[in-house]
This record gives structure tokens, C-alpha cells and sequence, in this order.
């Protein structure tokens, strides 16, 4: 181990002091205690060597605290000043009725009828597609789907449209 680690290992207890000095809470004093060190042991080369190694590691400590202190006030003002419709999402409960009840009804269809309007209206397959694998008309195929949209607007009460 390089005496600078041995250094920092027999400072720590005059960290702590002065991490909880400066936060007045023992949880917040080992987190910037913690903080401290890795600072200094990632910027080790910043270290001028035959300097007073506590003198930096405070100032660190400090520099660290004092940053943290500005960040909360800053995310503080931020919010009070924020009108908080950024990150509210209307209510989807509306959405979620609707489509169990487009569920239910689309249940109630014949199965073709269903086949249409899952196939070409929801994966928007072309008619082709579903006439070939089907092998009908792409004709039949069309007056399916017409009926089935005219069965569910009227099984969920969405205007006046009257099944064929």
C-alpha cells in the first residue's frame, strides 16, 4: 500500500469529524465521507506530494459538500418554480374502459367477422395477404370487414351505423 493510502487511511477518522460538523447527520457525514475519498483517490495525481494531505482532503470535503448543498437548493427552486403539468399524464381510465368494452363487443362477432377486423384493422394486414391465406375473395373479404365494423359501432353505441 503507497503511503498516500496510508495517509488517507489514518485521516479518516478526522473525515468523519468534519463530514459530520459540516452535516449534521451521521448518515449524510459517511456518505460524504465515502464521497471524499473516492474524489481523492481518483484525483490523485492532482495531490502535490510534501503538501499537508489533510489540508487537501478537507478542502475536497468541503468543495464536495458545498456543491451537493447548491445542487438541492437548485433542484428546490426548480420545482417550486416548475407548474408540474410537465410530467402529469391525464387519466387513462377512460382509454382502459373503452377497450375492454371494444373487447367484449368484439367478442360477440362471428368469428369471420372478428378475423376481419383483428387481421386488416388492427395488424393492418392488406386484403390480399388475408384473401390468399384464406383462399376467399378479396370481395367477400371486404363486405366481412364492413360488417363487422358496422356490428361493434353498434354494439358500443358509436352512431348510426346499421349491420348489413
Amino acid at each position: 500500500m503507497s503511503a498516500f493510502h496510508q495517509d488517507l487511511e489514518r485521516l479518516l477518522p478526522d473525515l468523519n469529524r468534519f463530514a459530520r460538523a459540516l452535516t449534521r447527520n451521521e448518515d449524510s457525514a459517511h456518505d460524504l465521507v465515502q464521497d471524499c475519498v473516492e474524489r481523492a483517490l481518483k484525483k490523485r495525481a492532482l495531490f502535490n506530494d510534501g503538501s499537508s494531505l489533510k489540508s487537501w482532503l478537507f478542502t475536497v470535503m468541503r468543495n464536495i459538500f458545498i456543491s451537493q448543498r447548491r445542487r438541492v437548493a437548485l433542484d428546490r427552486r426548480h420545482a417550486a418554480t416548475s407548474d408540474g403539468t410537465a410530467h402529469v399524464q391525464a387519466p387513462s381510465q377512460i382509454d382502459h374502459v373503452f377497450l375492454n368494452e371494444t373487447m367484449q363487443a368484439l367478442s360477440r362477432l362471428t368469428p369471420r367477422e372478428r378475423e376481419a377486423i383483428v387481421v386488416l384493422g388492427i395488424h393492418e394486414a392488406s386484403q390480399q395477404e388475408l384473401a390468399r391465406a384464406s383462399r376467399e375473395p378479396v370481395g367477400t373479404l371486404k363486405s366481412r370487414l364492413c360488417r363487422g365494423r358496422a356490428h361493434l359501432k353498434t354494439a358500443l353505441d358509436m352512431g348510426s351505423a346499421s349491420p348489413t
